[in-house]
């Protein structure tokens, strides 16, 4: 029989009460078996002709019990490993405690009947069973840890590689923004440049227009420059004649 690992606190409560209630039935069935047991002693002394019939369902209904006290030695085994114990502590030992008295009250029963009827049953079959049981669980409950375990391992490892990717695009979304930022700063630079050489092309336009008027104005200068000479020379001879004929002209009056 497999046993399966309970749930949550209201699956163990719904096993508990379960329980309790096979218990109260594995009760009712012992009280019928001992009525059902004298009956068939009676019958038995009074050479009954369907006693053989009566016999055989009287062993069937020994062998149910049987089934129905492993199962409940399964069931509260079971309720006994799970991690919600502590909320029945109570009622689990009751119902071990009961569940024992009913056992040494059927190995009576059996073995009376065994006396009186030859009924055919295999000694500690129920211990040998609860051993079994018992065997199952820890192999049940060991493997359930280790498979949480590999289960755990599993996301420890996916949460290492998420972190990795994590600070992977954490990295790459940074080299982004460094990007963004040197693009940015190399687009300011480029427009200062850009910027530059338009005040160089501005500047150079009027310093050839301040070179050509400086030119212009050396020309002029120059010509103004010989006009005055001849001017100057032209007034030189000018006075020249007039002191000559001054002179010239006051000679004879002496």
């Amino acid at each position: 029989m497999t046993i399966d690992i309970i749930a949550n606190k209201a699956d163990f409560q719904r096993h508990l009460n379960g329980c309790e209630r096979r218990l109260n039935d594995l009760t009712k069935s012992l009280q019928i078996i001992e009525n059902l047991s004298q009956n068939l002693l009676q019958n038995t002394n009074n050479n009954n002709n369907n006693n053989q019939e009566k016999q055989e369902l009287y062993f069937n209904q020994l062998n149910d019990i049987i089934s129905q006290i492993k199962f409940l030695y399964s069931s509260i085994l079971k309720l006994e490993q799970c991690s919600y114990s502590f909320y029945g502590k109570k009622r689990l030992n009751f119902l071990k405690i009961n569940l024992e008295k009913n056992q040494i009250k059927f190995e009576q029963i059996q073995k009376y009947s065994q006396t009186k009827f030859g009924y055919e049953y295999k000694e500690n079959d129920i211990q040998q069973y609860n051993n079994e049981q018992q065997e199952q669980l820890i192999k049940l409950i060991n493997k359930n840890f280790n498979d949480k375990q590999i289960e755990l391992d599993y996301i420890h490892q996916h949460n290492i590689l998420v972190n990795h990717i994590e600070k992977d695009l954490t990295d790459l979304n940074d080299t982004f923004h460094d990007l963004h930022r040197i693009v940015h700063e190399q687009g300011t630079m480029v427009n200062n440049i850009e910027l530059s050489l338009t005040n160089t092309d501005n500047m150079i336009y009027e310093a050839t227009e301040n070179v050509k008027t400086t030119v212009q104005i050396k020309k002029r200068t120059k010509h103004i420059k010989w006009i005055l000479i001849i001017i100057l020379i032209i007034a030189f001879l000018l006075l020249i004649i007039i002191i000559y004929f001054s002179i010239k002209l006051s000679s004879p009056l002496r």
